[in-house]
This record gives structure tokens, C-alpha cells and sequence, in this order.
């Protein structure tokens, strides 16, 4: 029996439950624990294994060869750590899992080189899931409109976890609808911090956090959407910019918005009925930010035909200049363009955390970090000491930074039978022990899920190791 298949009393309990989970039990869920509106991505389950060999930007054994995989259900895992330098951006295909867990040392940086894109470009897929890696491209050799740290267009079931957004010129995070459909995504445990501002997008200042729902087109369907969990950081504004439409609620819980220079949350009623539940969250004013950033949230009544129903509970926004002296802002302004539902509604696809919690629980789980085994490296560290000193600042330029993290060298992972389990949690675990290949598909014995999907969720700490 699998956790997504209702597995026995006392294993469901622990796929329904925990920090910001709500009981989905009844749901396939992508791993245990799996969160949000993007939590029934597993088209991939079942699929090939293939490892990770090498840095290079393309060729055998690279990220690029594993993820272009033309939709065929795939796991990417990786033997390698490192930075991954890209001219041009990867392009998944669906039914998709990268495993950035299963790198050794500190993981998997991918940068641009000469690319002129985002590194991770996602066009209308589905099944998808990415975790555990750090996505900063910086900027574009020429000027350009496009580089975010990870870009959607059209996609459903689509599951982003513990990742570090960085250095992006354009958005850090973007979700578009293209005359398509956007359904069913988490992002979660990320950060989403250092927009450049002054950089190389064409637009001049453009340090952007995240751009949700944002369209092209007429007949776009865009919603059932979760951020929970996320510190957001040092970006000039969209800490979110939210659209929507009437297909269901993008659900705000639980997140940290620090230090934008002019807005913290913009709603927007471009793209249709934008139905917008902000939970759990706070907004802390930083060194950065200016007077314009005067509340928590924006509300932006464009399009007549449209409406923005706003539900907003248990959430805190203040001014703390020196960490020492804190000053309140308002959630809203006093007059408010759309409707404010009293009571609120309750984010359905996640539990909320008491906004009392928020600050020491983000800071612990946020970034490309698994307890006990990959610590924050130092750029998603400096973020969090930031907002812990109040302190930091928007940046133009990574070198203002310190530049990417040099990711040291480390042994590769040790894989003799190259069937995609590690040696180490392969002996006494499978049937052929790490010398002999295995069914990676067949039942693991401890947990019920497939060889392989119980080693993917103890290496990112889902499930407790042996």
C-alpha cells in the first residue's frame, strides 16, 4: 500500500499531518507529506530512473538529457553536486520528478551563462515535481524581458519545494496563462529573495518576487494555487502580484515578506474573479523599503467585469527598523477596491499556522536546506540572519552579495548498481543490497511505497530514516 492510496490508520496520519498540512488522505498525493493545491502531482511515479553524472550543460548523464524526457515518466537523481552553468534553458517535459535531495555536499546551483532565460522553463506541462535545488541565473549577457529564477506557462499539478530563487532580472517566481489553463501548483519552503534591481532587463528597475496568474490572451483559466511556508526577500515588489480566475483560490499561508523597496502583496482583477485567501502571514518593512510600501496588501480594480473577494485572517504587517522598536502597518488600506469577505474564508488546501509562529518557523524550514545532512549554504543563510538583524538591502548586482556560492567538491554518490538507490540506504534495505540491481518499483518493506519513492522521501526527510 502507498501513502498516496490511503495507507493503514497509523501511516495516513502521518501523510495527513504536520506543519501547514491539512488532512488530504483521501487524495494521491506526490510524496508523504506533500502540501497544497499541487500536492496530486505523480505522473511520474512509476517511472525510469536516470542519474545526474556530470555539471555539463548538456549531453549524457546531464540535468538537460535527464529532464528534456518528452513526457515519459521520469526521476532524476543525482551522483554529482555542484553549480550547473547553462547557455540556454532546460526545457522539462512532464511526468517528472527532480530529486535535488538525493545531490551530495550542498547540492545543485544552476546559473546562466549565456542563456537569456530562466534556467528551468516549464510550457505547458503537467506532473511535475522540483525540490531541493537553488535556481539563480543573474543576469542576461544581452538585455532581457525573461530571466526568472523558475518560469511556468500553462501547467497543472505542478509541485515546487525547498528551493532558493535568486538573482532573477525579471520575476523570481513566474506563473503564466497563455489561452491555457494553470491549476494545481504548490511552492513551498522556498526563498524568494534577491531580485536584482538595476540590471539588465530592458524595463531598468525590476527586482520582482513572484508573478502569479499573470495572462496573454483572452479564455485563461488560473487558479488553485498554494504558497505556504516561503520567506520572500530583498525584491522591490510582487511579494506576491496575484491574479486569478473563478476555477478556485490562491491560498497565501504562512509566508514571510521582507524588505521590498516600494509593495508587498498587489491583487489584480485582470485576468478574471480573483478569489485571494491571505493567511498566517507576515510582512516586516526592512531597510529597503520606502513609504510607499504602506500596507501588507494592494488591491488593483481594473477591469469593471471582474471582482476581487479578499479573505484575510490572523495575518501581521509592521516597520522594525532596528529589530529593537516595532511599529504596526495596516493589512489594508482604509478604503479597500473589492470585497473583503467577514468572516473569512480558511485556506483549504493547507492548515494555518498561528501568524505568532511564523518567525522562527520559516527561517527553519525556508531554502534548499534538509535537516541534519545539507545546511543553508551561505547566500540563503544571509537572507535569513538578514531578516533575523533586520538588516540587507535590494542589490543590482550578485557581486553586491558576494557573488553565487562556490559549492565545494565532494565524493560522488556512491550507486555500484546503478539502479538509482544510494549504497548506503541500499544495504539491508533491498532485495539485492547495493551490488545487485533491483526493481526499484517493488515494495519497500518498511514503508509500503516503491523502492525508490521510499528513498527519495528519506533523503528529503518526508519520512523518518531507518
Amino acid at each position: 500500500m502507498r501513502c498516496r492510496r490511503m495507507w493503514a490508520a497509523g501511516l495516513a496520519a502521518l501523510c495527513a499531518t504536520g506543519p501547514g498540512l491539512a488532512t488530504v488522505a483521501a487524495d494521491e498525493l506526490a510524496f508523504p507529506g506533500a502540501i497544497g493545491f499541487g500536492r496530486s502531482a505523480t505522473g511520474w511515479q512509476g517511472g525510469e530512473v536516470v542519474a545526474v553524472t556530470t555539471l555539463a550543460d548538456e549531453g549524457s548523464g546531464s540535468l538537460r538529457a535527464c529532464a528534456e524526457n518528452g513526457g515519459t515518466p521520469r526521476i532524476c537523481v543525482f551522483d554529482v553536486s555542484g553549480t550547473i552553468t547553462l547557455d540556454r534553458p532546460i526545457l522539462p517535459g512532464s511526468n517528472l520528478y527532480i530529486a535535488g535531495q538525493t545531490a551530495p555536499g550542498a547540492g545543485i546551483q544552476l546559473r546562466n551563462g549565456q542563456s537569456g532565460q530562466a534556467p528551468l522553463v516549464l510550457v505547458n506541462v503537467h506532473d511535475i515535481v522540483i525540490r531541493f535545488l537553488k535556481l539563480r541565473p543573474g543576469p542576461s549577457v544581452e538585455p532581457s524581458p525573461v530571466v526568472d529564477a523558475l518560469s511556468i506557462e500553462n501547467g497543472s499539478r505542478l509541485y515546487f519545494g525547498n528551493l532558493s530563487l535568486m538573482f532573477a532580472t525579471d520575476e523570481n517566481f513566474s506563473l503564466q496563462v497563455t489561452r491555457s489553463t494553470v491549476a494545481d501548483i504548490t511552492l513551498e519552503r522556498s526563498i524568494v529573495a534577491f531580485g536584482l534591481n538595476h540590471s539588465t532587463h530592458p524595463e531598468g528597475g525590476h527586482s520582482k518576487g513572484a508573478l502569479i496568474c499573470s495572462r496573454d490572451g483572452l479564455e485563461n483559466d488560473c487558479g488553485r494555487i498554494t504558497l505556504w511556508g516561503n520567506l520572500f526577500a530583498h525584491n522591490r515588489d510582487r511579494n506576491p502580484d496575484v491574479n486569478g480566475t473563478g476555477i478556485g483560490p490562491v491560498e497565501v499561508v504562512n509566508n514571510i515578506f521582507y524588505n521590498p523597496i516600494s509593495q508587498f502583496t498587489e491583487l489584480y482583477d485582470i485576468t478574471g474573479n480573483l478569489d485571494l485567501i491571505y493567511a498566517g502571514n507576515l510582512a516586516i518593512a526592512g531597510p529597503s523599503t520606502t513609504q510607499n510600501a504602506a500596507t501588507a496588501i494592494e488591491v488593483f480594480d481594473f477591469s469593471p467585469e471582474n471582482r476581487v473577494a479578499l479573505s484575510v485572517q490572523d495575518s501581521l504587517a509592521m516597520r522594525r527598523p532596528h529589530c529593537s522598536d516595532t511599529a504596526p502597518l495596516p493589512i489594508l488600506a482604509e478604503a479597500v477596491t473589492g470585497e473583503v469577505l467577514d468572516p473569512p474564508r480558511a485556506p483549504v488546501s493547507v492548515a494555518m499556522r498561528p501568524v505568532g509562529d511564523v518567525l522562527d518557523l520559516v527561517p527553519g524550514i525556508a531554502g534548499d536546506r534538509i535537516a541534519g545532512r545539507r545546511a543553508p549554504d551561505r547566500l540563503d543563510a544571509q537572507v535569513i540572519a538578514d531578516l533575523r538583524t533586520c538588516r540587507g538591502h535590494v542589490i543590482d548586482s550578485v557581486d553586491q552579495v558576494g557573488g553565487w556560492t562556490d559549492l565545494p567538491p565532494v565524493p560522488a554518490r556512491a550507486d555500484r548498481d546503478r539502479d538509482g538507490l544510494e549504497d548506503g540506504w541500499e544495504a539491508g534495505r533491498s532485495p539485492g543490497g547495493p551490488e545487485v540491481a533491483d526493481d526499484v518499483q517493488a515494495a519497500d518493506p518498511q514503508s509500503g511505497l516503491p523502492l525508490i519513492e521510499a528513498y527519495l522521501a528519506e533523503a528529503a526527510g518526508d519520512l523518518p530514516a531507518d
